[in-house]
């Protein structure tokens, strides 16, 4: 006989071992909640007598059966005095705020009623026809099956993973990658092999190595994640005659790409390179991209570019009755202008390439005055990261405290590989900060280096 009784958690009486790892941002909601407990008549049920809840390790799935950190993204601020180059937030005085507002008037005065409403769970049919018109823009030719709207491109990453991955799958992924993704890989229980990549991005013959040592032990992969344009963390471009070889693999031996797009429409050197879908539409590529970086993260809004038999899938995945479907509408309705449905983000775009290269030149302007010999880092033509190499001996991880106390903070390289590479690495972020922070901020790191952290 199992009977239920309501069971009140009073606020702070979480555990110990989870306090502090909140940013302020992302502190949870500590008030009071009610949920349905059940009391078994067997030994060991439940709590024992005294306790304030129930031995919830007991529960705990294999993913996060060892505690560990959540994604540490909002707070970009951090502690007072310090400068961080850390996270790869958008530039806060780009927000579009008042045609934002605009066009959320529009949409409550003309259509409130779909706006407010749950939506369709691929997305409302005004954001469907302004991603293929920006699409086509782009010279990739889609229809509406072609497309799912995410929160964000995070949510498209984990519907892609879910698609592919059962647990113990094996899967690919660039040394070093995007923590998010990683951490997304991880809860899927995937088996992570790395690639490396070089100054050109994903080294293909390297991928094709990992790949023959898999195939001989029995191992097949079954996605491939990557970042071709602008990586995050390394800020390099794959190289234009890599990306056919990388198709080919896949098809070689029969595994999907995931193709990262989050960046490529903030260049701002260099020649426009063909995206991977763009070079096997309806094949082996999927590929996820956001508006978080080229209109407002707090949107939440990026989409999946699909081969159309994968649609209905990915849909029976996407749980959410329809992703904020008035972000969607207001979103739609800011980007359209007299002439078409992308003119106005159109030209918001090519006003954010001109922030972020001036930001950019002035963070490598200032490597180049304040590194100390032996520091070397990358030269990113668009998106909003470098990647940094200490000098040998030295430990990225090791002299974040003193940096710290120095007034400035940055993630270090190890973060961002699934294995135990990046000591000597750090990523650091330009986007944020306006180009005299961004200077001085470097100014105090190299300091710290040159004083041997």
């Amino acid at each position: 006989m199992v009977t239920l009784r309501a069971v009140t958690f009073p606020r702070g009486t979480g555990s110990k071992s989870h306090q502090g790892l909140h940013s302020t941002d992302e502190t949870p909601d500590n008030r009071a909640m009610t949920v349905a407990s059940g009391h078994a008549d067997r030994p060991d049920a439940g709590s024992r007598a005294g306790d304030t809840h129930p031995d919830y390790a007991a529960l705990f799935a294999r993913r996060v059966a060892e505690a560990g950190p959540p994604l540490m993204r909002a707070g970009a601020g951090g502690a007072a005095g310090v400068i961080p180059l850390t996270y790869g937030f958008p530039d806060p005085g780009s927000f579009p705020v008042a045609d934002l507002i605009e066009a959320s008037r529009a949409v409550l005065a003309g259509n409130a009623a779909n706006a407010l409403q749950y939506g369709p769970i691929a997305g409302p049919v005004s954001m469907l026809n302004l991603l293929v018109a920006k699409l086509a823009g782009e010279g990739i030719s889609v229809t509406h099956d072609n497309l799912v709207v995410t929160s964000g491109g995070s949510q498209g990453i984990d519907l892609v993973t879910h698609l592919v991955i059962n647990p113990g799958d094996a899967m690919l992924v660039e040394a070093p990658t995007f923590i998010g993704a990683l951490q997304t890989f991880r809860n899927a229980e995937a088996n992570l092999l790395e690639v490396p990549i070089d100054e050109h991005g994903l080294d293909v013959v390297a991928l094709e190595n990992v790949l023959l040592q898999a195939c001989a032990t029995g191992v097949r992969p079954k996605l491939l994640y990557t970042i071709p344009t602008f990586h995050n963390p390394a800020g390099v471009t794959l190289a234009a005659e890599r990306r056919p070889r990388v198709i080919e693999l896949a098809r070689e031996y029969g595994f999907l790409i995931l193709e990262d797009d989050a960046y490529s429409e903030l260049r701002f050197a260099g020649e426009p390179l063909p995206s991977l879908y763009s070079l096997d539409p309806e094949g082996c590529v999927i590929q996820v991209r956001t508006f978080s970086k080229i209109l407002a993260a707090g949107l939440r809004l990026g989409y999946l570019v699909t081969p159309a038999p994968l649609l209905s899938r990915l849909l029976q995945l996407k749980v959410d009755v329809g992703t904020s479907p008035f972000g969607n509408h207001v979103a739609a309705t800011y980007a359209a202008d007299a002439a078409s449905l992308t003119g106005r983000l159109d030209a918001h775009i090519l006003e954010l390439r001109a922030i972020y290269r001036e930001r950019r030149d002035a963070m490598l302007g200032a490597l180049t005055e304040y590194a100390p010999d032996g520091v070397t880092w990358t030269v990113p033509e668009g998106g909003f990261f470098t990647w940094l190499t200490l000098p040998e001996g030295m430990d990225a991880a090791k002299i974040g405290p003193a940096a710290q106390a120095a007034g400035v903070s940055f993630i270090p390289g190890v973060s961002y590989f699934a294995g135990s590479g990046g000591a000597r690495n750090l990523r650091l972020a330009f986007s944020y900060l306006p180009p005299d922070q961004l200077v001085e901020g470097v100014r105090r790191l190299m300091s710290v280096v040159s004083g041997g952290g």
